[in-house]
């Protein structure tokens, strides 16, 4: 497993833009400091190389010394790259060569590359070079040298006369460029504590030239927004009240559910159709034979306030307005029966709605970052209506509905 706060750094610094040439440039080392070196690479090759060659054959010289050499050379080696090929060459990715650097010691053209970072540009072009580059882990390797001589570095970052926000802000980046301690219990402490540890240096040195390096690395928080959403699909059944048992059978019912939140508030609009036959011959506005086929329409508004709401479990009480329509079940137009209707009046709603969160789910999209829930709804209630004349059957139903369904609330910048 990659360790997350090297990675973190890469990815970060890939994506900001500073793959410029200007990042790269530090103070060229002397003609005679670098004539060693450039005879080992012209042993190596035996011939002129190109400037592509000569990257790679580099390249293979820094992994040795990382692994195994004295990271003193390390500087010498990356100005040997610089003046020995093309302006319009890239050899080393600048979060590389800070690593380099941060290995040798070489603090003080560690912060003078990164206070320039926020005043690199780059190109299309520029970009490209640099994924062109070997995935050689140079990188990777690099920051385990670091890790093996954090303690020496951090001790030379104190003795040597830095300012104290250069200081402060050196000992931070080698904190971020140090991979945590592995297993999962270490790595969301070690990732608090490098935040906390950012925002107290941007708290105290707010004009600080490092603070558009530490706030790409730490990226941007995010907090739940007030408003939230959800869709649901359940089904159920319910038992009739008052008169209409005596008149009707009710099966299964099937529907669909959306609702919206703004803090513990929600609001549901939800509509189901229910199965059933008459089970009574009556008389209201035609003949309802026995066994005709009919359908229960209970389109509903209702709100709701959320007074249990954890990781697990939400519990939200609502009351609302439902109509009750109950017709036949028939498709044919010219059926007499299709003339038949039972429409109530007062058509009040109150019950019970729980959801049992079943994971936790994340997205990206146009509207931004999301994060949700797949939810397991169960939803009980009651509702009591009157017909609009009194010359037929009257009641409500007591319904439960059991269904699936997904929740999700923007996540906003602090």
């Amino acid at each position: 497993m990659r360790h997350l706060y090297a990675r973190g750094l890469c990815i970060m610094l890939i994506w900001w833009g500073l793959l410029s040439p200007a990042a790269a440039q530090t103070k060229p080392a002397p003609a005679d400091s670098l004539r060693a070196i450039s005879r080992d690479v012209a042993t190596r090759l035996g011939q002129r190389p190109s400037d592509q060659v000569r990257v790679v054959q580099v390249r293979e010289l820094l992994l040795e010394q990382v692994q195994h050499g004295p990271v003193r050379e390390l500087p010498r080696l990356l100005a040997y790259l610089r003046q020995t090929t093309a302006d319009t060459t890239v050899g080393v990715r600048p979060y590389e060569e800070w690593a380099l650097l941060a290995a040798a010691g070489d603090w003080y053209s560690v912060a003078e590359q990164v206070r320039r970072f926020s005043q690199i540009g780059t190109s299309p072009r520029q970009q490209l070079r640099y994924q062109r580059l070997p995935q050689d882990g140079l990188f990777d390797r690099t920051v385990r040298r670091v890790a093996q001589r954090q303690d020496t570095l951090r001790a030379q970052i104190r003795q040597a006369r830095f300012l104290p926000e250069d200081s402060t802000f050196l000992q931070l980046f080698v904190t971020l460029l140090v991979p945590p301690p592995a297993g999962p219990a270490g790595s969301p402490g070690r990732q608090s504590a490098a935040r906390n540890d950012i925002q107290a240096f941007l708290t105290q040195y707010p004009a600080t030239e490092y603070g558009s390096f530490l706030r790409q690395f730490v990226g941007p928080e995010y907090a739940p927004s007030r408003f939230s959403y959800g869709l649901d699909f359940h089904s159920g059944s319910g038992l009739l009240l008052g008169e209409l048992p005596t008149y009707f059978r009710h099966g299964a019912n099937m529907g669909v559910g959306f609702e919206a939140g703004w803090d513990q508030y929600q609001l549901y609009l939800r509509d189901y159709i229910g199965l059933g036959s008459v089970r009574r011959p009556f008389d209201y506005g035609g003949p309802w034979r026995q066994g005709l086929k009919v359908n229960y329409f209970v389109p509903e508004i209702s709100l709701g306030y959320r007074v249990v709401d954890n990781k697990r479990l939400r519990l939200v009480p609502f009351l609302g307005l439902s109509a009750l329509l109950v017709g036949p079940a028939n498709t044919n137009r010219d059926d007499p029966d299709n003339a038949l209707d039972l429409s109530f009046r007062r058509p009040l709603t109150a019950g019970l709605n729980l959801d049992v969160l079943l994971w936790p789910t994340t997205s990206y999209g146009l509207g931004g970052y999301e994060t949700g829930s797949w939810l397991l709804k169960l939803r009980a209630g009651v509702r009591q209506a009157a017909l609009r004349r009194h010359d037929g059957p009257e009641g409500g139903i007591i319904y439960l509905d059991l269904g699936i369904g997904g929740f999700g609330r923007m996540m906003k910048r602090k």
